[in-house]
Order: C-alpha cells, then structure tokens, then sequence
C-alpha cells in the first residue's frame, strides 16, 4: 500500500503555503494585540496602584488628625445636663408638681458641676453622693431625703435617686 502522492500536487501545496503562512499572520497579529492590550493593562495597574497608595497615605494622615482631635475632645468633655430619676416616683406616690420641684432642688444642688470637666467631676463623685444624701428637701411643708443608687458621668451627668421620708 502506498501513500498517495499529493504533495506533488500544485493545488494542494498551494493550500498547505496558504495554511502555513496564514497561521505565521495569524500568530503575529495575536502577539501584536496580545502584547499592546498587556502594555494597557499594566500601565493602567501601575497607575491604580500608586492612586491607591497615595489614598491609602491620606487615609492614614486624616486617621491620626482625627485620633488626635479625639483625645483633644476627651480631655476638653464638660457636663452639659443634669437628669434626675427617682426609681421608687410610684411607690411613693407624690404628685407631678412634687416631684419636679424636688427634681428642681436636686438639679439647683448639682449646678456646680455643670459645664466642669468630667473628670474633675469623677474626682469628686464622693462630693456629689454627699451633697445630695446629706441634703433634707423642704417641699410643700414635707421632708425628704435622697438615697443615690447610680451615678452615670458623661456629658450628661445621669443619676438615679431613691427618694425616702426624713425622720
């Protein structure tokens, strides 16, 4: 058996010159648009890459403006507010007006401390629980005492007092 001698054959190495020389084309325009479009990319990487270095820097610099003025902030805090709660305003049953004019008393006690820094504040909580408990409230010919049972300190100066009739 014998294999067909095409390759003599002027058509068919027409066909084979053509594939050949069509796949070198083919080959060479690939690597050209392969190459130029990886050139694109590469470029554009580099340039995403030193945009987000240069946020990633800034983002760094405002964090520790922003830590900084934070600490300012703490140390500048002062109380704004005083609020009173009675935890036992409805076992006692007294009136509103009684009510407020005793949250009036104990408010008009603590003006002291408004707009001091907190933590002179804290440094004197021991003041504060003494000025309050040791206080007898005169209010419509009645006395009353105050028993603190907490004592919230930020800008708001929280506490919570139990109110108990004055021997």
């Amino acid at each position: 058996m014998r294999i067909p001698t095409l390759y003599r054959d002027k058509s068919w190495q027409r066909f084979f010159a053509g594939f050949f020389i069509g796949l070198l084309f083919g080959w060479m325009f690939f690597l050209y648009h392969f190459g130029t479009v990886h050139e694109k990319l590469v470029l554009k990487i580099g340039d995403q890459q030193t945009e987000i270095e240069k946020h990633e820097n800034t983002i760094e610099i405002l964090r520790e403006d922003q830590d900084e003025q934070n600490e300012e902030n703490q140390k500048m805090l002062t109380v704004q507010d005083i609020r009173i709660d009675f935890i036992n305003e409805g076992d006692i049953k007294l009136s509103e007006l009684t009510l407020h004019d005793l949250r009036a008393a104990v408010e008009s006690e603590l003006e002291e401390v408004r707009n001091k820094d907190i933590e002179t504040v804290a440094n004197s909580s021991n003041f504060i629980y003494k000025t309050v408990e040791n206080k007898v409230f005169i209010i419509n010919d009645k006395r009353y005492q105050l028993k603190v049972e907490q004592l919230f300190l930020f800008t708001t100066l929280k506490m919570d007092v139990m109110i108990v009739p004055a021997e």
